[in-house]
């Protein structure tokens, strides 16, 4: 399972000419980090005296980019 594998060696396997793992597991993980990097934003808006105008809808993008990760 490439969730347990360093980053090092799947960037190795996706370089060598095995067909797996393919553009959909690169895909996937890419879409993993997108959402982890909202969930990121998320966290360092959800409670600062600046954005507290949107706080609650930080804390709902937060719940589905969790979910999405």
């Amino acid at each position: 399972m490439l969730l347990k594998e360093p980053i090092n060696s799947i960037l190795a396997e996706v370089a060598s000419a095995s067909p797996a793992p393919g553009g959909g597991s690169v895909s996937a993980l890419a879409g993993a980090n997108g959402a982890a990097l909202i969930s990121m934003v998320c966290r360092l808006t959800i409670g600062k005296k600046k954005y507290l105008a949107v706080s609650e809808e930080m804390e709902q993008i937060l719940v589905k980019s969790e979910e999405l990760r």
